[in-house]
This record gives C-alpha cells, structure tokens and sequence, in this order.
C-alpha cells in the first residue's frame, strides 16, 4: 500500500463553508487560498462590465485582487458543459456587476446542495489559485459535524472519480478546530457567516451539537433591516456609487448612481448589500460584556460611520442591539420575515411583544439565561453551549466547561467573550468555566483549515488516508468507516 505522510507529501488541504474558501498545503500555518464560496452565474455569454464602469473610468473594481497576492491567478469564468451557464469564481469576479449574474453559494446549512458550485470551487482552487494536479496530491476535505452518510459518500466519489486525487480524508470542522487548539477534549462554538453550531468534542470526536443559522449573514439582514426601520436607510452598494459627495451626519447621500446596461440579479444586489455592511459590523457594532441595559449602553459614546454612498451617521446603542441577536435572538431579531432554521428545521418566529422594542430592554434577565422567550425554540449562544455540554455524560461535563472554544468570524465582535464567560458563570454557577479565544483574527477565522493542515501533516497520519485501491475495492462507503 502507498503511504502519505510527513514531510513525504503535499497534500492539499480544502475547507469550504458557506461564505469563505480556503485552500492550501498541509503543514502551513495560513491558507494560500482565501476566496468568496459565493459564485456568480449568468445563463448568457454576455460577461462585459457595464458601460457606465467604463464610462467613468473607474476600474478598480475590476482589478486583479491584491490581497490574494497572486495578480495572474484572476479568475476567468468556467463554462459549465450541460448548459450555457458560466461562473465566476473570486473576489473580483463576484464583485464585478455584470447583467444578470446572480451570486449562490454551493452549502446551505453547512451542506452541499449545489454539486456544480461546488465543484468548480475545486477545480478552481487547485488550477487557478494552487496551479497542481489534485491527482498527484492527497486531498484533506473539511465538513460540518452534522453532514450526512450520503453526502460524504458523493464527496469521496468527486475526489476520486472527477479529481483522480491518490488518497482522501474528510474530518468534521469542531475536531479541527480542537486540534488546531491543542485540545482533544472541547466545546466549539462556531459562529461563522452562514451557521452557529455548538459541538461537544471528546477525545477527538465529534459527539452531540445544536446549529442554526442565526450566524453573520442574519446579522448584517437585521443591519439593513435597523437602518430602514431607524432611518428610512436603504444602503446603496458599491457598485451603484459613480460619485459620492460630503453630507453632515445623518442627511441624506448626496450621490451619482450609475446607469447600468442591463438588469441586476436580486442574489448579486443583496450580497453587495450584504458586503456593504460588513465593515460597519467590524468598525461600529460590539456586544455587551453583560447582561443588556438599555441605560447603561445608552451612556457609552457613539461611533460614526459612513457608508458607499456617503451617507454618515453616529451611532449609538443601536450598535450594541443587532449583535445581541447572537444572545437574545427572539427578543432582538427585527426583520422577523426572515427564516430561521434551528438544526436544519424552520422555527417560526413571533411577533414582538407589544409596546416592546429592545432598545425599551432593561437589565432584565437575558434569553441565554432564561431560555428563549416567547416559546420558540432559538438559542443564544450560551444556551447552545450550556445545552450541548449538559447532553453529554456527567463525567464529561467539567472537560467541556473549561475547555470553550471561541471560532468563526462572527466571534470577533469586541465583548464576545466575555459575555459568553459571564453567561456560562451564571448558567453553571458551579462549573470552572475557562474561554478559549485566539486573540489573532488569522486564528479565529482559518482555525479548522489550520487544524487540517497540522493533522494531515503529521508523520502518524498516513494510515488514516483513504487510498484509491480502498476506494476501488471497497466503494464510496468507505469514507464512513475510515473517517470518523
């Protein structure tokens, strides 16, 4: 049998989630691939950049992404054969307004719906950004803790069958996060751009776990939707902006819209939307240390921004009520015509209760504390974290407690931690409750690729590799045997 392993190989390592890519070689501390897992469609052959971008010479749009440092590895788009669809595949080709293109990420919930995507994700990574053959590689895929028997066995089907990869592996994201954390032993709470998961991880498996998808992207909906209800703001995205002109705060854009040749896909206007808000969560929202007090977050200054149009406001405790969803979800969520999913299933949300809005929220016990308001069935964070560890065996209990681990972009928010800590004091008052939260954005964000990468790098790893004689003997069910 052909062993992988050590310094022997180049396996290539593959963590796709529901909003970022990324790719890379085993044994590295940080991914050579970082890209959108969002992909941009057209069923047309008209790929052109609107006439209005080229009229005011403005390309930077257009540009080949410096932040990937790898100006000649822009993406082109990749011709489906079945069909006349093509995709777009980077930060500058999604970017990019084109008629029609709409945006579609290939998971939802954390699972593969979308094979086509999904694969031109691959192919992309390995030809266009990593330039190897997957073929004289092992491969090493990452996966959610609750991906199906099914679904991992069409996966080792495309390593194998489309990719000819010469060995396979897929380990579940929470493992990797733990190892990468130097812990077999762990709670993972993972709040990423798509899902929050919560996942009892011992001796290196993944045991009980509770998702849903109140996660980043639901934030930056209930931004947009903060904004209209509070200032009759529909934030204009980047593409939209020909020029901007200085306004004082809180006035309406003084601002040239561009004349596009063509219609805009509702998909690719909300991801920009989407995109648009993403810095105002990172540079002005924050979570409370404690518990929520409307009169106590009221006295902290406010913090001004300004958005693509030129529109600029101060902005004061509503910085603190949208990520409080992430605490207080039934209590919190403004737009309640969103879905909500809850381990895969739709919760219904219900109305506000009357005369109450969150800004009216005293220091009133939290939803995390008490369990979630009004007889729904979302969770704060802390409750999904207190209830995962509480449905493991009692003797597990104190290795979980004080082995938290904090992943996932959406944990950044400045007072994450230390309300999650407060929570869980309270929740288990006679627990040692120990946080654990990399200080370093890098770590926070990549730590299941990171973990993938120490793993299949390790010399005692190569018997753990699915061989292509395996395959070829034992079928795709293999995967479910051999990877844990």
């Amino acid at each position: 049998m052909v062993i992988y392993g050590g310094d022997e190989v180049s396996a290539l390592v593959l963590d796709i989630g529901g909003t970022w890519t990324r790719a890379g070689y085993a044994g590295e501390d940080i991914p050579k691939v970082v890209v959108p897992s969002w992909v941009g469609t057209t069923d047309v052959g008209d790929d052109t950049i609107s006439k209005s971008i080229r009229s005011t010479g403005d390309m930077s749009v257009a540009n080949p992404d410096v932040e990937m440092g790898d100006a000649t590895a822009e993406a082109k788009p990749t011709e489906e054969s079945a069909a006349a669809q093509k995709y777009y595949i980077g930060d500058t080709e999604t970017s990019t307004w084109r008629p029609n293109m709409g945006l579609k990420s290939p998971l939802e919930d954390g699972l593969v719906t979308d094979w086509d995507i999904y694969e031109n994700l691959w192919n992309y990574c390995f030809q266009k950004r990593l330039r190897v053959s997957p073929s004289e590689n092992p491969l090493f895929v990452t996966e959610t803790a609750w991906n199906t028997p099914a679904l991992r066995e069409k996966l080792v089907e495309l390593a194998f069958e489309k990719f000819d990869v010469p060995a396979f592996y897929v380990s579940k994201d929470p493992v990797l996060t733990s190892f990468a954390a130097g812990r077999s032993t762990s709670l993972v709470l993972d709040c990423g751009g798509t899902t929050t998961s919560a996942t009892a991880v011992f001796d290196g498996y993944a045991l009980k776990k509770v998702y849903q998808n109140v996660a980043g992207d639901f934030i930056s909906d209930q931004i947009l939707a903060q904004l209209k209800r509070d200032h009759q703001k529909e934030v204009v995205p980047r593409y939209q902006v020909a020029q901007k002109r200085a306004v004082e705060a809180g006035q309406p854009a003084d601002v040239d819209l561009r004349v596009l040749d063509g219609p805009t896909d509702p998909s690719y206007h909300h991801r920009m939307q989407l995109q648009a808000v993403h810095e105002y969560k990172e540079l002005v929202c924050q979570v409370s240390e404690t518990t929520f007090n409307a009169d106590a977050l009221r006295a902290r200054p406010p913090r001004a921004y300004e958005f693509p149009d030129g529109y600029n406001l101060q902005v004061g405790i509503a910085r603190f009520e949208v990520p409080e969803i992430l605490f207080q979800p039934e209590r919190f969520i403004i737009d309640r015509t969103q879905t909500v999913r809850l381990n895969g299933s739709t919760v219904p949300l219900g109305a506000a209760a009357p005369g109450e809005s969150p800004a009216g929220v005293g220091a009133t016990p939290t939803a995390a504390t008490n369990g979630p308001a009004g007889g729904g069935d979302l969770l704060g964070v802390p409750r999904m974290i207190y209830n995962c560890i509480n449905a493991c065996d009692v003797d597990m209990r104190p290795h979980l407690f004080s082995n938290v681990i904090l992943t996932g972009g959406s944990t950044l928010f400045p007072g994450f931690a230390d309300r999650v800590n407060f929570e869980l004091q309270h929740l288990a008052p006679g627990s040692r409750i120990r946080i654990h939260a990399p200080g370093s954005t890098v770590e926070r964000k990549f730590s299941t690729w990171l973990g993938g990468s120490i793993l299949s790098s390790l010399g005692t790893f190569h018997q753990l590799w699915i061989s292509k004689q395996e395959y070829q003997e034992s079928g795709a069910s293999i995967v479910n045997k051999k990877c844990q």
